[in-house]
């Protein structure tokens, strides 16, 4: 049974979207958010939220229409392989899935599953982790958006780095079709993953990140970055805000997904000054 909080939140978000976004950026920054006049980033996309402007890209949200965007982009070639996508569990046939695989819900976020090693799980279990999700409840957060995809499950290729671990995810922050900050995430076979911001040129953004770190947890370059910011900016183009997700193993790129509203415009893992230089950004250009 929900615990009485998660409840409260869910009637919260559902009817009182505005309300929810300000408790939720106060217990975070311990001030209450600008809606009216927003200055730093997070009052910003929240405000487009807000007014109904993310909802006209919903369809880069859906984990599996997205797909038919990236190939016009012109990065077909950045896809994994999608084995099957599904309406409901009873689809799922067991003998088709690959040794290894990723199931992911196609809307909203947390609803993934990573198989490294297809016996770990037998077909009723992952029948039955598709028909959980489907039946989730809506207004995740107050994230609408969310609620224009038609609900399915997408199966895709496991994104090997070569290692047989997973390869380096790199978050894209990108306004005005720019790409402002890249949030790379790391170690996270580990359970505990590194979140270290950085600058288009490579430079580590310390001051961006609320988390402490040093340079001993420092990622290198990749080879390709180059590329994955090409790939970045193509897919950002036209959409005044999104968060381009790519993977890499200094070779070859992946495509994960593009974010309309990352980490609930909230942008918990950032200080104050990284949201209002991008803020900054944002309103003057």
């Amino acid at each position: 049974m929900e615990s009485l909080n998660k409840i409260v939140s869910r009637i919260i978000s559902k009817f009182f979207p505005r309300i929810h976004f300000c408790l939720a950026y106060y217990h975070h920054r311990h001030k209450w958010p600008n809606l009216t006049c927003p200055k730093d980033l997070s009052e910003l996309w929240i405000k487009r939220l807000l007014d109904g402007q993310v909802n006209q890209y919903y369809q880069l949200a859906d984990k599996y229409l997205v797909r038919e965007y990236v190939k016009k982009c012109g990065y077909a070639d950045t896809l994994t392989s999608l084995v099957n996508c599904y309406s409901k569990g009873d689809e799922l046939i067991y003998s088709e899935l690959p040794q290894k695989f990723a199931l992911k819900a196609n809307w909203g976020a947390g609803m993934n599953l990573i198989c490294t090693k297809k016996s770990q799980y037998t077909e009723n279990e992952l029948r039955s982790q598709i028909d959980k999700w489907l039946v989730s409840p809506k207004f995740a957060f107050s994230e609408r958006h969310y609620n224009l995809i038609s609900r399915k499950v997408v199966c895709e290729e496991f994104i090997d780095d070569g290692t047989g671990g997973f390869p380096i995810d790199y978050k894209f922050i990108c306004l005005k079709g720019e790409v402002k900050a890249i949030l790379v995430c790391n170690d996270r076979e580990s359970g505990h993953a590194d979140y270290i911001p950085y600058d288009v040129n490579w430079k580590p953004l310390f001051d961006y990140c609320i988390a402490k770190h040093d340079k001993s947890e420092l990622v290198s370059k990749p080879a390709n970055l180059t590329q994955m910011l090409e790939c970045a900016k193509k897919l950002a183009s036209g959409i005044d805000m999104v968060r381009v997700d790519l993977y890499s193993n200094g070779n070859k790129i992946w495509f994960g997904e593009m974010t309309l509203t990352p980490d609930g415009c909230i942008f918990r893992r950032w200080t104050q000054k990284a949201i209002n230089e991008m803020g900054e950004y944002y309103r003057t250009h």
